[in-house]
């Protein structure tokens, strides 16, 4: 993401996630081909050394990431159900047992202590429908595109350097929210916001130099 930053291309990339996201989904979609993606409920369990860990979450067998996938399933079917508006706030917890597929149910699938659907981007479509997504994702997109132009109008090499430091926080967290429910954490929200109010700060200064 640094040469992405640096080459002006965060327009691209964005699109291009944008549209290998919808294909990727479509693809999932059709004629139900997700379901062949179902795990082995007595093999997917919890691995604690690495290398196992690593082998069993490109074969479906970790139970952290197939629990997310139990979840994002039943999220899109929530999604199908009431996609302009969603559930409401903090509402996925509340209905999402009934949108759940059995087949990728895994040990940890009663959820006694009530966690969420580990997708900042699916928990929004789900609670605040398309509506809410298109926002999210406008607000995320057009972060990262500020960014980059307050990065190449900025003259002093220091305060570019942090500046890249900002949008690469940014992109970290961006990129984490696919897999984890973050934003509304005490300890990472704030950072967000802060790294944020920081970009607005120097394109202020930009402007008040020029």
């Amino acid at each position: 993401m640094y040469w992405v930053f640096e080459y002006r291309l965060v327009r691209y990339v964005l699109l291009s996630a944008l549209v290998a996201t919808v294909l990727g989904v479509g693809y999932m979609i059709k004629d139900g081909t997700y379901l062949d993606y179902a795990p082995d409920f007595d093999r997917t369990i919890t691995h604690f050394e690495f290398d196992n860990l690593i082998e069993a979450t490109y074969k479906l067998e970790d139970i952290s990431t197939m629990e997310r996938v139990y979840r994002w399933v039943a999220g899109f079917h929530m999604t199908s159900a009431n996609p302009l508006v969603g559930f409401g706030p903090g509402n996925f917890i509340n209905f999402y047992e009934s949108y759940t597929v059995t087949s990728f149910r895994t040990y940890v699938s009663d959820n006694p202590e009530g966690s969420g659907i580990h997708s900042y981007y699916l928990m929004t479509t789900v609670e605040q429908g398309i509506v809410g997504l298109v926002f999210l994702l406008a607000f995320v997109g057009g972060t990262l595109i500020y960014g980059q132009r307050i990065y190449h109008e900025t003259p002093d090499p220091v305060a570019k350097s942090w500046i890249m430091g900002v949008l690469l926080c940014l992109v970290i967290i961006d990129a984490f929210q696919i897999i984890n429910d973050l934003l509304e954490t005490d300890k990472v929200g704030p950072i967000y916001f802060l790294a944020t109010a920081l970009l607005v700060r120097q394109d202020l200064r930009n402007k008040k130099k020029g």
